[in-house]
């Protein structure tokens, strides 16, 4: 992004007191200057293997899907971003101020159930052998290149009296499949025109339903190697305060060593990064989903990389974290979070994920969308 243009974007959407609210924030830090120093010096350490809670709704219940080798188109405005200027720390400190305040004067709403609608993209790409990529089967060699596309829908419920919880999920819906050349779907038919993987099954797989009530750790949202109970949520600390003492408590824990072999990494600030997308788009409460964003002001290693369209063509700010390859694209209009894309890293074959979050919102039973 031009220093220009990112300047007017957080100049618009500055509060008043967004500038002392960032000179205080580093006065009350007083470990701010160690976090400074560990970002960039400490190898980052992968946050557990997981399926974003859309698909790990149905595995549960239905299997699970045939993983497929993701790969990432060109990010707008560069994904390593800068280390200082409008589009390095200190833009994204006043960018995220800027969304705490958004999103703290955001009502706060309660239901029965939680609604959810995301969609999401794959890059199917030539296989490749190479260096700890595994071997697929025939059928998966793919001479081609493809992306596919699908959409999901999400009910997660709490059952009257609080006696347990219900959670539907409906897809894959609106599935699309595009070919970046003639050649690419030439080859795709010559191959037999085979099934493409979506999330939730393949290109031939009709829409469907499961409902289930086993518990709610399918789709509790993570922060390290922990887990937060689905009803405990909205019960998150709605102060910067009270949401960093109890997020550094759990750090502290991984840096020990957490479940599945997972160390936090030894800045703080990547280590909610990473995790961030997971309590935004839970039902947390407007005082929290502001504190969590004037924690991530308070990072030196999160950093602006610039002003972008999602796949839905929506704009908003791409915000990353040194040393990971998360990128988080927010609304700049409302603090809303729009995007959740974790870029691939081919050369050991992980994938990569992209999410737009279409819409959210509560609503009184199963099987109803909220209004916007």
């Amino acid at each position: 992004m031009k220093h220009d243009e990112l300047d007017r974007v957080v100049n618009a959407l500055r509060p008043a007191t967004v500038d002392e609210l960032a000179d205080a924030a580093y006065e009350r830090r007083p470990d701010a200057a160690l976090v400074r120093a560990r970002a960039g010096t400490s190898a980052p350490s992968p946050r557990p293997a997981r399926t974003p809670w859309p698909a790990l709704a149905l595995g549960a219940t239905a299997g699970v899907v045939a993983a497929a080798v993701l790969v990432a188109g060109s990010l707008s405005g560069g994904h390593g971003g800068r280390r200082n200027g409008p589009s390095g720390t200190s833009g994204a400190r006043t960018f995220l101020l800027a969304s705490a305040e958004t999103a703290a004067r955001q009502p706060a709403t309660h239901g029965t159930c939680w609604y959810s609608r995301t969609r999401m993209w794959q890059d199917l790409v030539p296989f490749k052998l190479g260096p700890g990529v595994p071997t697929p089967k025939v059928e998966r060699r793919r001479t081609f290149q493809a992306r596919t596309a699908s959409s999901t829908e999400d009910w997660r419920c709490t059952l009257p009296g609080g006696t347990g919880m219900r959670f539907r999920t409906h897809l894959p819906l609106d599935v699309r499949v595009t070919f970046p050349t003639k050649k690419d779907e030439a080859a795709w038919k010559a191959a037999g025109s085979p099934p493409l993987d979506v999330n939730g099954g393949t290109t031939a797989t009709k829409p469907h339903t499961v409902t289930y009530d086993k518990g709610s750790h399918l789709v509790n949202p993570e922060i390290g190697s922990h887990e937060i109970e689905w009803r405990t949520v909205p019960k998150l600390p709605a102060t910067k305060s009270g949401l960093e003492a109890y997020l550094r408590r759990l750090w502290q824990q991984d840096r020990k060593g957490g479940a599945h072999g997972y160390t936090a990494p030894a800045d703080f600030g990547q280590y909610v990064f990473v995790s961030a997308w997971d309590l935004f788009m839970a039902p947390t409460t407007p005082g929290t989903r502001a504190a969590l964003y004037r924690i991530l002001a308070d990072s030196s290693s999160v950093h602006l990389t610039g002003r972008i369209r999602d796949r839905e063509g929506r704009s908003g700010v791409g915000i990353t974290a040194q040393g990971t390859d998360v990128r988080l694209v927010v609304d700049p209009a409302t603090g809303r979070l729009l995007d959740y894309e974790q870029l691939p890293d081919l050369a050991r074959g992980a994938a990569g994920e992209y999410l737009a979050f279409e819409r959210q919102g509560w609503v009184d039973r199963i099987g109803t969308v909220p209004s916007s």
